[in-house]
């Protein structure tokens, strides 16, 4: 036994620490054989030595917690992604690491980008992250709220376009030159959601996001052209980094 409070019961098994309500618990049984009460019981109840106690500890804790959970975004079809999370519950049951994937399989990027869409013939590929949230609520409560961190990189393949102003026979002629580029977003992003249970197996977790990344290469160049494409006033814009927003309700699975 690790901890007793006026609230719940904290028990250290193989897998690590289980908390159990007090209001629960009729007694306790120590291995030295003696018993504490807990609770008053309702008609009296006879406590009787177990030697499959271990067995019935393992089985409780299993049906209790689990410590790996995989999700999907639906929310992340709105934007023709696939994106898959898988989270590692640690011991304490206070703290998640995970990472998440996502594949896009649209042509084009669409609206829910726009920070790629802007440039010609962008074409999202993939997502690839790593996140780790923060449970300050314990897991006996049907629905939680948790805050945490991600990195997410961002590939994605566009046109770019470079012009040139070339002197010929005393006349200036300018030419444009395309080339297929590849471009990366690396953004921090700060989470805040919650986690509901639907079933001892099942359930939803939404997520919302907000940071930034830093403009970079051939990105930044074509953005900031786009940008200036734009501008009437004639002053010159340049934008070195941009916010980014993730918005997620996931549909998950406890393993």
């Amino acid at each position: 036994m690790t901890e007793i409070t006026p609230e719940y019961i904290a028990l250290k098994s193989d897998s690590g620490i289980v908390e159990f309500e007090r209001s629960g618990i009729l007694l306790i049984e120590f291995k030295n054989g003696k018993f504490e009460k807990i609770n008053e019981a309702e008609k009296d109840v006879t406590a009787a030595a177990d030697k499959r106690e271990n067995f019935h500890f393992k089985q409780a804790a299993k049906e209790l917690y689990s410590y790996n959970r995989v999700s999907i975004n639906s929310l992340a079809l709105c934007n023709s992604d696939i994106a898959a999370f898988y989270e590692r519950m640690l011991p304490k049951k206070k703290i998640g690491l995970g990472v998440m994937g996502a594949y896009n399989f649209n042509l084009y990027v669409n609206a829910t980008n726009a920070f790629i869409a802007v440039l010609a013939n962008a074409k999202k590929n993939y997502d690839a992250g790593a996140f780790i949230n923060f449970y300050p609520a314990r897991f006996e409560k049907r629905t939680f709220m948790h805050i945490g961190m991600m990195i997410k990189y961002t590939s994605f393949n566009f046109t770019s376009a470079r012009t040139d102003s070339v002197k010929v026979a005393n006349v200036y002629a300018v030419t444009t030159t395309y080339k297929a580029s590849k471009g990366s977003q690396v953004a921090t992003i700060f989470t805040i959601g919650s986690h509901t249970d639907i079933t001892k197996n099942f359930f939803i977790k939404t997520i919302f996001g907000l940071g930034g990344f830093r403009l970079k290469g051939d990105y930044k160049e074509q953005f900031n052209l786009e940008l200036n494409k734009a501008n009437t006033n004639g002053e010159k814009l340049t934008s070195n980094s941009l916010p980014k927003l993730y918005l997620g309700i996931n549909l998950g699975f406890k393993l």
